[in-house]
């Protein structure tokens, strides 16, 4: 994969993790709780695919990542274990959220979750604006 290519790439998989977190927020404004933690999960999932693009890494499941995550970035010290933890919390609650109909996610819940998406989104932005994959808010804006 070419420089050019890795970064549309990684552009792509954080423009779709910026649009999973903000369809999550409306899910969750409107009390869709199953709804916004299933989307909170592909916010994480597709910022972790982005941060390991960069190493050259491509997983195509949730295992493989988390898998990833904590060999290549929780490994070298560049991801907090506890944050790479919260990926494999959300990936689980995104496996009941679609398929166990009988889990039901509190607002409380649901909001933690969201929470947590975040944390984790932060920190893979942190990752990528360091090594210059994406761009820096400008400060004050």
């Amino acid at each position: 994969m070419t420089g050019d290519n890795k970064r549309k790439n990684i552009l792509a998989e954080v423009a779709r993790g910026d649009d999973a977190l903000r369809e999550a927020e409306i899910l969750l404004a409107a009390s869709m709780r199953t709804g916004a933690v299933s989307r909170v999960c592909y916010a994480a999932f597709h910022y972790a695919r982005a941060v390991l693009l960069t190493l050259g890494e491509e997983a195509r499941t949730h295992g493989g990542l988390t898998r990833l995550l904590f060999r290549d970035l929780v490994g070298d010290g560049k991801l907090d274990p506890d944050v790479a933890k919260l990926f494999s919390q959300l990936q689980r609650f995104r496996q009941d959220a679609d398929y166990t109909a009988e889990f039901v996610f509190t607002l409380d819940g649901a909001t933690l979750e969201v929470e947590h998406a975040r944390t984790f989104v932060t920190a893979a932005k942190a990752l990528l604006e360091h090594d210059g994959w994406i761009a820096s808010p400008a400060v004050g804006a």
